[in-house]
C-alpha cells in the first residue's frame, strides 16, 4: 500500500508534535508511531523543561551551565541558539494550554531547580511534565483535519532517490495489525524517533526505544556523532521485582540527599556541589558507593522535607513508591543509576536538515551539538521545540537545503564496513545478550579491551543476522534488534575512538581529559 503526504513525522514524542503543531494546515501530515499514539519518551519525561524566564536569569548563565555540564564539547554556536529561543518555546506550550504548575498566587510559574543548574529554570507541570505536555498536544491534532495519526507502524527503512541517492523520498514501514509492508511517501521525512535505551538491561526509556531513527538515517548515508555518550540517569527506583521507574533530578533540586547503606552522605567526598552536581558525576559516584559496598543501590532521602510539600512536588513519584510499599516521606528511596539518554544522534544543522535532502531529524535522535559530552538536566524537552519548530519553519518557507556543516576539528571517519567483524564463535544472536553485552562492556565506566571485544561480537552476531528477507514482511522484533546492532556498533566504535575521559564516557584506560575536545564524527561509506 502506497500513501502520499506533504510531510512525514516518525515520531509522537514532543520533537514530532512540535513540527507537526507548527506547520500550516495546507501541508498533508502524517505521524508513524511504531506503538500507540502516547506511548514516546517524552511522556515519561518527570524534570520539566529549562528555559530563562525569571527575571533576574539571563541567557549568559543558562549558556554558560550548560557548556560546564557538556564538558567543553557543546557547539557553542547551537547552545546560544536553543537558550535564545527558550522563552518562545515555554511562550509556545502556554499558547497551547500546558497547564504548568504555578506558585501559590497561581501568577507565575513555579520554578525549580535540577543538578547543574545555577538558578530556578525549570518550568514543571508537577512530576510529570512530559505527561501533560505529551497529553495536551496530542489531544489538538484532531483540530487538524490536515495531520493524520497512523499508530502501530514500525518504520523498516527510509526510501532513497534512486537517481539521487543522497535524497529521501519518504519511509516504509511495517503495520504491526495487518502485518503488512505500506509506503509513505513525501518530499520531507522527520525523524523524531527518540533514544537508544533498550540497548541496556535497566533504563528509564519506553520499550519502543531502539535506536531506529539513528540507524535508518545510518544506512542511508547520514553522519552521526558522539554516540559514546550515553547518559545513565543517577537515581533510577531499584527496589527487587519493581519496574525501572525515573525518580527525578528535581527531588535533588529540592532538597533531597544520597546516602550510603548505613545512613552516611558522601556526594560532598566527589564534588563541592554535592547532589546539585551534574549527572554523569553523580551517576559515577553512586556506582563508585555500589561497587564499594557491595549493594545493587544507594538511598536518595527527601524524607526531611514537610510531608505536604512532598506530596505537592512530587505527587508520581509518591503514589508509585507507595505501591510497592514506600512512603518516600517517611523513608529513604534505593536507588542505582539506568541509561536514560542518548546525547549523540544524526548531525542536523539549526534548520533540522541532515546530509540527505528531504530528511530532518528532532529530539533524542538528533546531534545538534547542544548537550557536548554530558546533557544538562531538563534541556532535551526545550531542544526538541526548539528543533522542531526550526524544521517546521523551514518546510512551510521552501527554503534552499543547507547540508550541515562538516566539522574540521574530529576524532575519527569511519566507513559502514567497520560495523561487521569477521565471523567468529559468539554467543546466540538474542536481544537480552546484547543488552548484557552493553552492559558489561559499556556501562559508565569501560576500557579499550572491553569494548573491542564487544564491538568483534557485535560482528559475529552481525553475520548471523538478516532481516526482510524472502516474500514475508519481517518482525518487529527483527526490525527493533537490526537497528539495535548498528546503533551499539556506533556507540562502540566512537568509544574506541576517544582516547580520554570527558563528561559520560570514563575509561580507565585513558583517565584524564585531553587538552582539545573534539566531537566524534561518523561518515558511512556507501557501496
Amino acid at each position: 500500500m502506497m500513501r502520499q503526504f506533504d510531510t512525514i513525522i516518525i515520531g509522537s514524542g514532543l520533537a514530532g508534535l512540535s513540527v507537526a503543531l507548527s506547520l500550516p494546515d495546507n501541508q498533508r501530515i502524517a505521524i508513524l508511531c511504531k506503538d500507540a499514539l502516547i506511548n514516546t519518551a517524552s511522556d515519561k519525561a518527570q524534570g520539566g523543561i529549562a528555559a530563562v524566564w525569571d527575571s533576574q536569569d539571563s541567557f549568559e548563565r543558562h549558556i554558560n551551565d550548560t557548556l560546564i555540564a557538556g564538558a567543553g564539547l557543546c557547539e557553542k554556536e547551537a547552545v546560544a541558539h536553543i537558550v535564545e529561543h527558550s522563552p518562545d518555546a515555554l511562550k509556545w506550550l502556554l499558547a497551547h494550554q500546558v497547564s504548568f504548575t504555578r506558585n501559590e498566587n497561581d501568577q507565575q510559574l513555579h520554578l525549580t531547580l535540577e543538578g547543574g543548574h545555577s538558578w530556578r529554570r525549570i518550568a514543571h507541570a508537577s512530576d510529570q511534565t512530559g505527561h501533560v505536555i505529551t497529553h495536551t498536544l496530542q489531544s489538538l491534532l484532531g483540530l487538524h483535519p490536515n495531520i493524520q495519526v497512523f499508530e502501530q507502524r514500525a518504520s523498516i527503512d527510509l526510501l532513497l532517490d534512486e537517481e539521487q541517492p543522497a535524497q529521501c523520498l519518504g519511509v516504509k514501514a511495517l503495520n504491526r495489525q495487518s502485518c503488512e509492508i505500506e509506503t509513505f511517501l513525501a518530499p520531507n521525512t522527520v525523524l523524531a524517533t527518540g533514544g537508544t535505551g533498550q540497548l541496556f538491561t535497566h533504563t528509564t526509556n519506553p520499550a519502543i526505544a531502539t535506536g531506529d531513527g539513528i540507524a535508518m538515517a545510518w544506512r542511508a548515508g547520514c553522519r552521526v556523532a558522539n554516540m559514546e555518550f550515553i547518559q545513565f540517569h543517577p537515581t533510577a527506583l531499584a527496589l527487587p521485582n519493581a519496574p525501572t521507574f525515573l525518580i527525578s533530578e528535581a527531588v535533588r533540586g529540592e532538597g533531597g540527599i544520597l546516602l550510603r547503606p548505613d545512613g552516611s552522605r558522601f556526594m560532598p567526598d566527589y564534588d563541592a556541589r554535592a547532589e546539585l552536581a551534574p549527572r554523569d558525576i553523580v551517576a559515577r559516584a553512586i556506582e563508585t558507593e555500589m561497587k564499594k559496598n557491595g549493594s545493587q543501590h544507594v538511598l536518595l532521602d527527601i524524607s526531611h522535607k514537610p510531608r505536604d510539600e512532598i506530596l505537592h512536588h512530587f505527587p508520581t513519584i509518591h503514589a508509585t513508591c507507595l505501591s510497592h510499599g514506600l512512603d518516600i516521606c517517611t523513608t529513604p528511596i534505593p536507588v542505582a543509576p539506568a541509561a536514560h539518554y542518548t546525547c549523540g544522534g544524526v548531525v542536523i544543522n539549526h534548520s533540522g536538515q541532515t546530509d540527505l535532502k528531504g530528511l530532518y531529524c528532532a529530539g533524542e535522535s538528533a546531534y545538534t551539538g547542544l548537550h557536548g559530552a554530558n546533557r544538562l538536566a531538563s534541556n532535551s524537552l526545550l531542544e526538541c521545540i526548539v528543533t522542531g519548530r526550526n524544521i517546521a519553519r523551514n518546510i512551510a518557507a521552501k527554503l534552499p537545503w543547507e547540508t550541515p556543516a562538516a566539522y574540521d576539528n574530529t576524532l575519527c571517519i569511519k566507513t559502514v564496513t567497520d560495523n561487521v567483524k569477521q565471523p567468529a564463535q559468539g554467543s546466540p544472536l538474542d536481544v537480552n545478550n546484547l543488552r548484557q553485552l552493553m552492559r558489561h562492556y559499556f556501562g559508565i565506566v569501560r576500557n579499550h579491551a572491553g569494548m573491542q571485544a564487544a564491538l568483534q561480537q557485535l560482528g559475529a552476531w552481525k553475520t548471523q543476522f538478516h532481516t526482510g528477507a524472502g516474500p514475508q514482511a519481517p518482525r518487529l522484533d527483527d526490525i527493533e534488534l537490526g537497528n539495535m546492532l548498528d546503533v551499539a556498533s556506533l556507540m562502540l566504535q566512537c568509544g574506541l575512538a576517544r582516547k580520554e575521559s570527558r563528561g559520560l564516557h570514563y575509561t580507565t584506560d585513558y583517565p584524564d581529559m585531553a587538552n582539545t575536545a573534539a566531537p566524534t564524527i561518523l561518515a558511512p561509506l556507501l557501496s
